[in-house]
């Protein structure tokens, strides 16, 4: 376990340094380009070869991939044939141009997208369709990309700022109608 552990850090802290791309690519996770990976590598499993990540494509914090079935444990010592990673997984693809909120779980055999948003706190256990926003445990769609846009437009506050402290100053102004 503590060489384990090395190597991660090894891997991940010198090599890489922590550039999140390039390490779960030295894994084997397909990545494209322009992709903002937010979660942590450990979130990509016990088998990253088994994910692909088209381009464009936000994975927000603390997102999950699973790609196998572990419940296997349990009943492994009955069928001598049997591996011991397990008989059941899968591939998770998300295609291009997606959003991945935050604490969504992907559960293996699942595509999402393209130009596609998985909503914060959502299981997805089934295939999303393209121009599709899907939330929930399980995920079921919500609405097409075309009407969250639309509702998105309607509640969009216009920016001026163009860096942390003036949007700061802005915000608080807006909501709370002075600057603290």
């Amino acid at each position: 376990m503590i060489l384990k552990k090395l190597q991660f850090l090894i891997s991940y802290y010198i090599l890489y340094r922590m550039n999140s791309v390039k390490y779960l690519r030295s894994l084997g996770a397909k990545i494209g380009q322009n992709c903002d990976i937010i979660t942590h590598v450990k979130n990509f499993g016990s088998e990253p070869w088994l994910i692909e990540i088209g381009d464009s494509i936000t994975i927000t914090q603390g997102v999950v991939f699973i790609t196998h079935d572990g419940s296997s444990r349990l009943f492994r010592k009955r069928y001598p044939e049997m591996s011991r990673f397990g008989n059941r997984f899968g591939t998770i693809k998300i295609n291009s141009n997606s959003f991945i909120g935050v604490n969504t779980i992907i559960m293996p055999g699942v595509e999402i997208g393209p130009d596609s948003i998985v909503g914060t706190g959502s299981i997805v256990t089934k295939t999303v369709p393209p121009n599709t926003v899907v939330a929930g445990n399980p995920a079921k769609m919500v609405c097409s990309l075309e009407e969250y846009i639309k509702r998105y437009q309607a509640k969009m506050i216009t920016i001026r700022s163009t860096n942390r402290d003036d949007l700061r100053k802005e915000l608080t102004e807006i909501f709370w109608g002075k600057n603290r």
